[in-house]
């Protein structure tokens, strides 16, 4: 049996071999053109689509429970088998000149549906953007009014009223809650910062406007009554020279003549409507001495209020004013007709701030 040999290699070739493999260039692993982005979050506040996971169709325009009718101008958008409605809006800046601005009456027309017992938030006009969450009825509802980065106004309301079955509504419950989420960031909600005297009025506007618009401002609240458009002002600085006691009892005529003599010196121009007299409260409202007189002066109504606090604290003094209609001779007969609007809202003002104070 024979055998076969095989060639064998010398070392000199092998180690020959070795130092050429060494000095070949080595292979790179391919490198990507651009590094992988960071997968970017659906814009579920924008894209209707994005929240709602499939191509919403359009519907009809809802209106705010209470309010009567929907809000014009309305694209709507709806799916989840209509469960799932959006309903968008925008406008310019003085679009409707008036009283109050077009996003002051959009905000309080879409909180109608809220139960009577339930505050409503009111318009801040230094607002550049706010949001609010409500259920209502069962319904899940979100609002967001906002700039549109220009000069304008794009205000948006959500609503959603979960599907029985209980996977479905879990489903939709995760999609809604990163609607929340994002709706919950800085950009959506703007503060506006009061001044201590301003402050202490924030909790008496929404009570006195109850369920009428209106918009709170630098100066107070602007609203409407009577067909007028009013100002009810901040609490003005300084104390009334005369001291006003706080108990009604130690009120005494000759204090309120005196008072009144006074202010017919501080304005003498003014042409008297209710000289300074002292408000009857209702008996079962704990409060104390609340004074008011209203003049006409400088083409306006003016009302003001004061009220006593107690010990040695200043008096709290502020206005509800009101131009006078134009081409009316001196304005006393149209002033006639207008003072009972602003002396009716400066005696509520008085019975609000003793329930929320006194």
């Amino acid at each position: 049996m024979t055998s076969t040999k095989r060639p064998t290699i010398p070392l000199a070739c092998l180690l020959a071999l070795l130092a050429a493999a060494c000095s070949l260039p080595a292979i790179a692993a391919p490198k990507h053109r651009h590094a992988a982005k960071a997968k970017a979050q659906p814009d579920v506040v924008g894209d209707f689509h994005a929240l709602a996971q499939q191509n919403p169709w359009a519907c009809e325009p809802l209106a705010s429970a209470g309010a009567g009718k929907p809000w014009p101008g309305a694209e709507s958008s709806c799916a989840w088998q209509n469960r799932l409605h959006i309903q968008r809006w925008s406008w310019r800046d003085g679009a409707a000149p008036s009283c109050l601005s077009s996003q002051a009456r959009w905000w309080h027309w879409a909180q109608a549906g809220l139960q009577p017992t339930v505050p409503r938030s009111v318009w801040d006009r230094r607002w550049t953007a706010q949001t609010l969450h409500m259920r209502a009825g069962g319904e899940e509802r979100l609002l967001i009014l906002r700039r549109d980065g220009k000069d304008g106004w794009e205000a948006t309301e959500w609503r959603w009223n979960p599907n029985p079955r209980p996977a479905t509504r879990r489903w939709q419950e995760g999609r809604w809650k990163l609607l929340l989420e994002a709706a919950s960031q800085p950009q959506f909600r703007s503060a506006a910062a009061d001044s201590a005297d301003a402050a202490r009025m924030r909790p008496i506007w929404p009570r006195l406007l109850g369920t009428r618009p209106g918009e709170i401002g630098s100066q107070g609240l602007a609203l409407e009554s009577g067909g007028l458009c009013l100002q009810a002002g901040n609490p003005l600085p300084g104390q009334t020279k005369l001291h006003l006691s706080y108990s009604p009892n130690d009120s005494r005529l000759e204090q309120r003549a005196a008072m009144h003599l006074q202010l017919s010196r501080q304005y003498p121009e003014a042409k008297w409507l209710t000289q300074f007299k002292m408000l009857d409260m209702p008996a079962n409202l704990p409060s104390g001495a609340k004074f008011l007189a209203s003049w006409v002066e400088g083409g306006q109504v003016i009302g003001q209020l004061w009220m006593p606090l107690k010990g040695d604290a200043t008096t709290v003094r502020l206005r509800v004013t009101t131009p006078l209609p134009p081409h009316q001779g001196d304005g006393m007969a149209a002033a006639g007709k207008i003072k009972p609007v602003v002396e009716r809202e400066l005696e509520a003002i008085a019975m609000q701030w003793a329930a929320a104070y006194e």
